[in-house]
C-alpha cells in the first residue's frame, strides 16, 4: 500500500512549499499531492485556497495576481509559493507527484493546457487529480497517457448505479475517509485502486484486505 503526504508533510510544515515537500521525501514518502492555480500571467502556481485569508487576511484570489507578487507572499516560516517547474525540478523522477488541479471555470482549459506541456515527457512519475470531471475531461482530452486521479467527496457518486461507465478514463479514485464505508460496501477496492484521504489514525484493516491501493495523510 502506497503512502502519499497530502501537500507535503503539511502537519509539521506550512503546505503546499518546497519546505513540506522535501521533508515528505526525507520522511520516506512514496508520493507527493499538491494543488495547481494559474496566476495572473499564466504561471502554474502551488496553492490551495482560493484566497488568502488563511495566510494574510485578504480575501485576494491568486488567479488575480502575477508571480512575481505571490512570490512575496509568507505562507509560513518565510515560506513563499512554489511553482510547478520547482517541484518537478524538486521530485525529477523520485517519487510519485500528484496534481490536483483547482476548477476555476474561468481558467481551468489554459490551466490544463500548460500543465499538459510541462508533464507530458515525465508521464512515468506525475499524475492528476481533480474534482471536477470536466477538467478530467479536457486533460484526458489533450493527452490520453496521463494518469488521473478522479477524486470523491461526496456519497451520491459512490453510490450511482452507473458509477463504472462515467469514468473509463480515471485511473483512480481518491475517496474521502469519510466514505470509507460506502466504498467498502460497494466493493470499490476489488475492482479499482483506491486512495483514502485524509487519514489520521483509523484503522483501515478491513480496507487493506479489500484491496486498499493507498492513503493520503498530512
Amino acid at each position: 500500500m502506497i503512502s502519499i503526504a497530502h501537500r507535503g508533510l503539511s502537519e509539521l510544515y506550512p503546505e503546499n512549499t518546497l519546505l513540506a515537500f522535501k521533508k515528505a521525501i526525507e520522511a520516506g514518502t512514496d508520493g507527493i499531492e499538491t494543488d495547481l492555480r494559474l496566476s495572473l500571467d499564466e504561471e502554474v502556481i502551488l496553492f490551495h485556497d482560493d484566497d488568502f485569508v488563511r495566510f494574510t487576511g485578504s480575501d485576494e484570489k491568486p488567479e488575480n495576481l502575477s508571480l512575481e507578487e505571490l512570490k512575496k507572499i509568507d505562507v509560513g516560516l518565510g515560506e513563499s509559493i512554489p511553482t510547478l517547474e520547482e517541484i518537478l525540478q524538486l521530485l525529477n523522477k523520485r517519487i510519485i507527484l500528484v496534481l490536483e488541479i483547482k476548477y476555476v471555470p474561468s481558467t481551468y482549459k489554459k490551466l490544463c493546457e500548460i500543465i499538459e506541456k510541462k508533464i507530458r515527457d515525465k508521464l512515468d512519475f506525475v499524475e492528476v487529480s481533480c474534482f471536477e470531471d470536466r477538467v478530467l475531461e479536457y486533460i484526458h482530452f489533450l493527452n490520453h497517457n496521463i494518469k488521473l486521479h478522479k477524486l470523491i467527496d461526496r456519497a451520491s457518486v459512490l453510490c450511482d448505479e452507473e458509477f463504472d461507465k462515467h469514468y473509463p478514463y480515471v485511473s483512480y479514485f481518491d475517496i474521502e475517509i469519510a466514505l470509507r464505508n460506502i466504498a467498502l460496501k460497494r466493493g470499490i477496492m476489488q475492482s479499482h485502486k483506491v486512495i483514502f484521504w485524509t487519514v489520521d489514525k483509523e484503522d483501515l484493516s478491513k480496507e487493506k484486505q479489500a484491496g486498499l491501493y493507498g492513503i493520503m495523510k498530512n
